[in-house]
Protein backbone atom coordinates (compact mmCIF):
# COMPACT_ATOMS: atom_id res chain seq x y z
CA UNK A 1 0.00 0.00 0.00
CA UNK A 2 2.98 2.39 0.41
CA UNK A 3 4.28 2.13 -2.49
CA UNK A 4 0.86 3.04 -4.31
CA UNK A 5 0.79 6.34 -1.97
CA UNK A 6 4.37 6.84 -3.00
CA UNK A 7 3.20 5.97 -6.72
CA UNK A 8 0.50 8.50 -6.55
CA UNK A 9 2.55 11.18 -4.90
CA UNK A 10 4.94 11.02 -7.65
CA UNK A 11 2.21 11.08 -10.11
CA UNK A 12 0.56 13.94 -8.60
CA UNK A 13 4.05 15.92 -8.79
CA UNK A 14 4.35 15.35 -12.47
CA UNK A 15 0.75 16.64 -13.11
CA UNK A 16 1.59 19.99 -11.50
CA UNK A 17 3.56 22.56 -13.60
CA UNK A 18 6.88 23.40 -12.18
CA UNK A 19 7.10 25.92 -9.44
CA UNK A 20 11.00 26.49 -10.68
CA UNK A 21 12.47 26.84 -13.82
CA UNK A 22 15.42 24.54 -12.96
CA UNK A 23 17.18 22.91 -16.04
CA UNK A 24 17.88 19.50 -15.92
CA UNK A 25 19.98 17.72 -18.51
CA UNK A 26 22.45 14.34 -18.70
CA UNK A 27 24.64 15.67 -16.10
CA UNK A 28 21.88 15.95 -13.66
CA UNK A 29 21.07 12.13 -12.67
CA UNK A 30 20.15 9.70 -9.94
CA UNK A 31 21.53 6.13 -9.03
CA UNK A 32 20.03 3.67 -7.18
CA UNK A 33 21.50 0.22 -6.41
CA UNK A 34 20.50 -2.42 -4.33
CA UNK A 35 23.14 -4.60 -2.88
CA UNK A 36 22.65 -8.38 -1.93
CA UNK A 37 21.24 -9.74 1.44
CA UNK A 38 21.24 -13.21 2.38
CA UNK A 39 17.78 -14.22 1.14
CA UNK A 40 15.85 -12.69 -1.76
CA UNK A 41 16.50 -8.90 -1.83
CA UNK A 42 16.58 -7.50 -5.67
CA UNK A 43 19.68 -6.37 -6.61
CA UNK A 44 19.95 -4.04 -9.32
CA UNK A 45 21.83 -0.82 -10.13
CA UNK A 46 19.52 1.90 -11.27
CA UNK A 47 20.13 5.48 -13.18
CA UNK A 48 18.35 8.25 -14.16
CA UNK A 49 19.75 11.23 -15.90
CA UNK A 50 18.18 14.94 -16.47
CA UNK A 51 17.15 14.18 -20.58
CA UNK A 52 14.70 11.51 -19.15
CA UNK A 53 17.42 8.43 -20.32
CA UNK A 54 17.11 5.81 -17.61
CA UNK A 55 19.16 2.36 -17.97
CA UNK A 56 18.73 -1.18 -15.14
CA UNK A 57 20.90 -3.44 -15.06
CA UNK A 58 19.32 -6.60 -13.18
CA UNK A 59 20.95 -9.49 -11.56
CA UNK A 60 19.18 -10.84 -8.87
CA UNK A 61 16.10 -11.67 -7.65
CA UNK A 62 14.44 -8.95 -10.41
CA UNK A 63 11.66 -9.30 -13.00
CA UNK A 64 13.98 -7.55 -15.51
CA UNK A 65 17.63 -9.46 -15.95
CA UNK A 66 20.50 -8.04 -17.59
CA UNK A 67 20.39 -4.30 -18.93
CA UNK A 68 17.50 -2.60 -19.69
CA UNK A 69 16.92 1.14 -21.23
CA UNK A 70 13.77 3.71 -21.17
CA UNK A 71 13.20 7.21 -22.10
CA UNK A 72 10.83 9.41 -18.98
CA UNK A 73 9.02 12.38 -20.35
CA UNK A 74 10.09 15.52 -19.82
CA UNK A 75 7.53 16.13 -17.09
CA UNK A 76 8.50 13.14 -15.10
CA UNK A 77 12.15 13.27 -15.30
CA UNK A 78 11.71 16.43 -13.65
CA UNK A 79 8.90 15.93 -11.24
CA UNK A 80 11.51 13.26 -9.74
CA UNK A 81 14.41 15.49 -9.62
CA UNK A 82 12.36 18.19 -8.07
CA UNK A 83 11.24 15.98 -5.25
CA UNK A 84 15.08 15.51 -4.75
CA UNK A 85 15.78 19.21 -4.22
CA UNK A 86 12.73 19.71 -2.46
CA UNK A 87 13.74 17.43 0.01
CA UNK A 88 16.85 18.62 0.18
CA UNK A 89 19.15 15.83 -0.13
CA UNK A 90 22.28 17.44 0.57
CA UNK A 91 21.24 17.57 3.82
CA UNK A 92 21.28 14.25 4.53
CA UNK A 93 23.78 12.49 6.15
CA UNK A 94 25.98 10.33 4.26
CA UNK A 95 25.65 6.98 5.55
CA UNK A 96 22.99 5.48 8.05
CA UNK A 97 23.46 2.19 9.51
CA UNK A 98 23.01 -0.11 13.04
CA UNK A 99 24.29 -3.68 14.78
CA UNK A 100 22.07 -5.49 12.28
CA UNK A 101 22.29 -8.33 10.15
CA UNK A 102 21.06 -9.64 6.58
CA UNK A 103 19.36 -6.59 5.06
CA UNK A 104 20.30 -5.14 1.81
CA UNK A 105 22.02 -2.11 1.49
CA UNK A 106 20.57 0.84 -0.58
CA UNK A 107 23.29 3.23 -1.96
CA UNK A 108 21.63 6.38 -3.45
CA UNK A 109 23.31 9.39 -5.54
CA UNK A 110 22.18 13.01 -6.81
CA UNK A 111 24.30 14.78 -8.80
CA UNK A 112 23.01 18.38 -9.68
CA UNK A 113 25.21 21.69 -11.04
CA UNK A 114 28.19 19.87 -10.22
CA UNK A 115 27.39 18.73 -7.18
CA UNK A 116 27.26 14.85 -6.06
CA UNK A 117 25.93 13.40 -2.83
CA UNK A 118 26.09 9.64 -2.66
CA UNK A 119 24.24 7.83 0.59
CA UNK A 120 24.76 4.53 2.00
CA UNK A 121 21.05 3.21 3.80
CA UNK A 122 21.70 0.08 5.72
CA UNK A 123 19.00 0.66 8.17
CA UNK A 124 17.61 3.57 10.41
CA UNK A 125 17.39 6.33 7.32
CA UNK A 126 15.02 8.73 7.55
CA UNK A 127 11.16 9.27 6.45
CA UNK A 128 12.07 11.73 3.66
CA UNK A 129 14.75 9.84 2.43
CA UNK A 130 12.97 6.58 2.29
CA UNK A 131 10.17 8.29 0.41
CA UNK A 132 12.46 9.30 -2.12
CA UNK A 133 14.27 5.93 -2.42
CA UNK A 134 10.63 4.68 -2.89
CA UNK A 135 10.42 7.38 -5.80
CA UNK A 136 13.14 5.63 -7.64
CA UNK A 137 12.44 2.22 -6.96
CA UNK A 138 8.93 2.85 -8.47
CA UNK A 139 10.39 4.17 -12.11
CA UNK A 140 13.43 1.34 -11.98
CA UNK A 141 11.47 -2.12 -10.70
CA UNK A 142 8.19 -1.19 -13.03
CA UNK A 143 8.03 -3.75 -16.09
CA UNK A 144 6.28 -1.35 -18.77
CA UNK A 145 8.22 1.11 -21.04
CA UNK A 146 11.36 -0.85 -20.87
CA UNK A 147 13.64 -2.68 -23.74
CA UNK A 148 15.73 -5.24 -22.79
CA UNK A 149 19.50 -4.16 -24.82
CA UNK A 150 21.60 -7.21 -23.26
CA UNK A 151 20.19 -10.01 -21.40
CA UNK A 152 22.27 -11.57 -18.67
CA UNK A 153 24.51 -14.86 -19.49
Amino acid sequence: MNRFLYFLFFVAMAALPACNNVHFDESTYIELKKDPCFGFCPVYSFRVDGSGKATFDGLRNVDKQGHWERHLDKEQAAALFNAFLDADFWSFDDEYTDQVSDLATIWITFSHQGRTKQIKDYFGAPAKLKELEALVEEIAESTSGWQQVTPTE
